[in-house]
């Protein structure tokens, strides 16, 4: 049992270390955002490396650390992958576009507006073309499309009818949510509409 655990501690330990550097050189992640992640690296390596903990609380840290390369969808996400492939670490990965290619959609709206951001990057990626079909790729490709089609009708009529509809609050927030981050809404709207959405929002009332 104490191989299988120091072994473990190894590997967990190389897990959290690749993920540090590729948040640390990711062009995708904000500054605070990378900091964040970082911190709560170094805590999971404190709590491994300084206290004694059975083979059961370090898979309770695995399930801890990892659903953020599971869920995420990105280029980081990808190169995360593939380091623990070419370092054979066997962890198991939950792959979120198997899920959007099934459901031909995304499961939440960061997985679709990060997907946004890195397709074009992404979508050449080698790790993407040894698991997925071209006609896959292309399939994922429209479904990011027709994620930020409905999106901006979502906000347009809106702003034709000049209220949010009770049964679309959340998502008029994660609509704008969407635009905003991938830099969108000056593609769609001018000032003065992102003012009137604003607006609407804003007054916004529940029943």
């Amino acid at each position: 049992m104490s191989n299988i655990k120091e072994d473990y501690i190894r590997k967990l330990s190389q897990i959290i270390e690749i993920g540090r550097l590729i948040i640390e050189k990711s062009k995708y992640l904000d500054v605070k955002s990378k900091k964040a992640f970082v911190n709560s690296g170094d805590e999971y390596l404190k709590i491994i490396n300084e206290k004694y903990c059975t083979l059961t609380q370090l898979k309770s840290i695995s399930k801890m650390f990892l659903p953020f390369w599971n869920e995420a969808i990105g280029v980081d996400i990808e190169l995360f992958w593939i380091e623990l492939k070419n370092h054979n670490l066997d962890f198991e990965r939950k792959d979120e576009l198997i899920f959007a290619l099934a459901k031909n959609r995304f499961r939440r709206v960061d997985q679709g507006f990060s997907a946004r951001n890195n397709w074009e990057e992404m979508k050449d990626m080698k790790s993407l073309k040894d698991r997925f079909l071209d006609s896959e790729i292309e399939q994922i490709g429209k479904i990011i499309e027709v994620d930020e089609s409905k999106r901006v009708k979502i906000l347009k009529k809106c702003l034709e009818k000049k209220q949010i509809p009770q049964s679309q609050y959340l998502k008029f927030g994660e609509c704008w949510a969407y635009l905003s981050y991938c830099n969108l809404l000056e593609k769609y709207f001018d000032q003065e509409q992102k003012d009137e959405l604003s607006d609407i929002h804003r007054n916004f009332k529940s029943v």
